[in-house]
């Protein structure tokens, strides 16, 4: 992972009900990660069994969807969640389902922020928008 400019780094925290997973979304995270435009800090699956505990799936135990080998997210496992994060997870996931947190850097920005950095500019704050405040506000402007 890049040391000095990174790009924004979010995550997401995926629910598959029932623990059926389609291999679509995983499939274009590939795509992402493959041109260059997404750079994949970490992926690990969890499963909420009946009783509300929280178990770690290793990708391969899932083996193939719809032809995406599974496996291939082997070496995403950095298990970098710390037990706030899969207590969050815990708390979000419905029992009998199965999730998946994805981190990720968006490499789009890098360039940009590079930029910024030689012409002696310093990122001071950074951070997530939440999506609900977006939308308040675009409603706003809308009124």
């Amino acid at each position: 992972m890049p040391e000095q400019h990174l790009g924004p780094v979010g995550y997401l925290i995926l629910e598959f009900p029932g623990g059926q997973i389609g291999a679509g979304g995983f499939a274009a995270l590939v795509e992402r990660v493959d041109r260059g435009s997404l750079y994949l800090i970490d992926l690990e699956f969890f499963r909420k069994n009946a009783d509300g505990t929280l178990s770690t799936v290793v990708p391969h135990d899932l083996g193939s969807i719809d032809g995406l080998d599974l496996a291939e997210f082997d070496g995403a496992v950095t298990g970098l969640l710390d037990e706030d994060d899969i207590a969050t997870v815990s708390g979000a996931v419905t029992s009998g389902s199965l999730a998946c947190v994805v981190i990720y850097e968006e490499l789009g920005m890098r360039s940009v922020l590079e930029a910024f950095a030689a012409d002696g500019a310093a990122v001071i704050a950074e951070g997530p928008v939440a999506i609900d405040d977006l939308e308040a506000a675009l409603d706003s402007l809308d009124a």
